[in-house]
C-alpha cells in the first residue's frame, strides 16, 4: 500500500498485531530446539531450517511470525514464501467433505484401511502405504483421522470426489489452484506456512473465515489517521460438520498421532490438532490449536532434501516449545445444538447394546446416528478403543 521511500522517511506510525512476549518464545523455541534437532539427526544443523505462524483464532491476528532458524535475517521468510507439500495437514479437509454429509458418513461409520491400488489418468498406478506399512482392516472414521491412515483417507477421498474437497479447501481458504490429482488426498498439495494457517484458522473458528491481518492500523508522524485494517469474518462453513472433525482432531492429539506432546503439557490442557509429513521426510509439519491460540510450525531443508523428521518427531516439538510458554485462554466450547452424543459399538459402528463394555461415545449430527443396535462384541473386538471412552 506504500511506497518503500515513504516507509523509510515519512515517518509512518505502524500499528501491528505483534505480542513481543509470543514472538520472543517463538525465536527462542527455535534457536534450541533446532541446534538440537539437528545434532540428534546427525545432520548439519545449519541447513535445518523451519518457520512458524501463531494466530489469535477470535480476530485471525499475527501474533508472531519466524521465518527461519535466523529470525533477524531480513531476507527470505519461509513462513510467507516456503511452498512445500503439507503431507496429512491434507486430511481434515478430507474428512470434512465426508462429514458435511451425514447420511452417509459420521464418525462411526466404518472405513475399510486394506491396500488401494488407484489407476491414473496416464495409465499409472498410484499404490499408496500407511506410515507404518500396515493396515489396519474395518476402522471408524474417528479412528482413521486420529492415527492418519493412509489407505482409508484415500478410499474415503475418491468415494467422497476430489472436487468436492478440493471445493472445501478453497471455501477453508487456500486461493492457488488445485490439481484433482489423487495424490492430492495425501497431501501433494504444496502451501506457504501462512497459507496453512490460513486454512486451520477458519478450522479452529467453526468456520469463520478471517483474512490473516498483521496490521491494524497506519497514522502519520503526528498521528493522523492513514489507514485501518478492519476485522472482516464471513461465515464458509456450517460450524456441525466442523466440529466433528475438531472433535477427531482432539482424539489425535491426545491419543493419536499428536499423543507425545502430552509429555509436556498440562493433561488438562484441550488441543486440537494435525501431524503432517511429506515424502521422504522432505518436510515436518504440526497445526495445532488450544483455548485462544493457533499454531503452524513446519521444518524442513531449503534444499528439500530429507530430514529425517516426521510431523511428531519434528515440528510437534517446536510448537509444544512455543505453546508451554504462552498464556492460553480457554472459553467454555459452544457444542452445536444439534449435535447429539451416542454410545457406539466401535467393532460394528452400530449403537452399542446394553452393557458393552468397549462401547465409546462420539457425537453425531442429530438424526445420523445408527438406528441399529449391535449385540455386545464379547470383549473380543474394540480393544484399541478403551482410550476414546476416557477422552473427556
Amino acid at each position: 500500500d506504500y511506497r518503500e521511500q515513504d516507509l523509510n522517511s515519512e515517518g509512518l506510525q505502524i500499528f501491528t498485531t505483534f505480542d513481543p512476549l509470543i514472538q520472543t518464545e517463538s525465536e527462542k523455541a527455535f534457536t534450541n530446539r533446532l541446534n538440537q534437532l539437528g545434532k540428534s539427526r546427525d545432520t548439519d544443523e545449519a541447513e535445518l531450517q523451519a518457520a512458524s505462524v501463531v494466530i489469535g483464532i477470535e480476530t485471525g491476528e499475527v501474533l508472531s511470525m519466524v521465518g527461519g532458524r535466523n529470525p533477524r535475517f531480513a531476507g527470505f521468510n519461509r513462513a510467507l514464501d516456503a511452498v512445500r507439500p503439507i503431507g496429512s495437514l491434507v486430511k481434515p479437509s478430507v474428512y470434512l467433505t465426508a462429514l458435511s454429509n451425514p447420511e452417509q458418513f459420521t464418525l462411526a461409520t466404518l472405513i475399510d484401511d486394506g491396500p488401494i491400488t488407484l489407476e491414473l489418468e496416464n495409465g499409472d498406478q498410484w499404490e499408496p502405504q500407511n506410515f507404518d506399512k500396515q493396515s489396519h482392516g474395518m476402522v471408524p472414521l474417528v479412528m482413521a483421522l486420529a492415527n492418519s491412515y493412509n489407505l482409508s483417507t484415500a478410499r474415503l477421498g475418491m468415494d467422497v470426489g476430489l472436487p468436492q474437497i478440493i471445493e472445501t479447501l478453497k471455501r477453508l481458504g487456500v486461493e492457488r489452484d488445485i490439481k484433482p490429482y489423487p495424490s492430492l488426498l495425501l497431501g501433494s498439495l504444496a502451501l506457504s506456512p501462512w497459507e496453512v494457517a490460513q486454512v486451520y484458522h477458519t478450522l479452529a473458528s467453526g468456520g469463520f473465515r478471517t483474512p490473516l491481518r498483521a496490521i491494524r492500523e497506519v497514522l502519520t508522524a503526528k498521528g493522523e489517521p492513514l489507514q485501518r485494517y478492519p476485522l472482516s469474518i464471513q461465515q464458509v462453513y456450517d460450524s456441525t460438520p466442523i466440529y466433528l472433525v475438531t472433535y477427531a482432531m482432539r482424539v489425535a492429539a491426545r491419543f493419536g498421532t499428536g499423543r507425545g506432546m502430552y509429555r509436556t503439557l498440562p493433561e488438562d490442557l484441550v488441543v486440537a490438532s494435525k501431524t503432517g509429513t511429506s515424502n521422504d521426510l522432505r518436510d515436518s509439519w504440526f497445526a495445532g490449536f488450544s483455548g485462544d491460540k493457533l499454531g503452524i510450525v513446519w521444518i524442513g531443508m531449503d534444499n528439500n532434501e530429507t530430514t529425517g523428521l516426521t510431523g511428531s518427531s519434528g515440528a510437534l516439538r517446536i510448537w509444544v516449545d512455543i505453546f508451554k510458554q504462552i498464556s492460553l485462554v480457554s472459553g467454555l466450547e459452544m457444542t452445536p445444538p444439534n449435535i447429539e452424543m451416542v454410545k457406539i459399538d466401535p467393532k460394528t459402528g452400530l449403537r452399542s447394546g446394553f452393557g458393552c463394555e468397549e462401547a465409546v461415545e462420539l457425537p453425531f449430527i442429530i438424526g445420523s446416528a445408527p438406528s441399529e443396535s449391535s449385540p455386545c462384541s464379547d470383549g473380543k473386538g474394540g480393544k484399541g478403543f478403551r482410550w476414546l471412552r476416557e477422552l473427556f
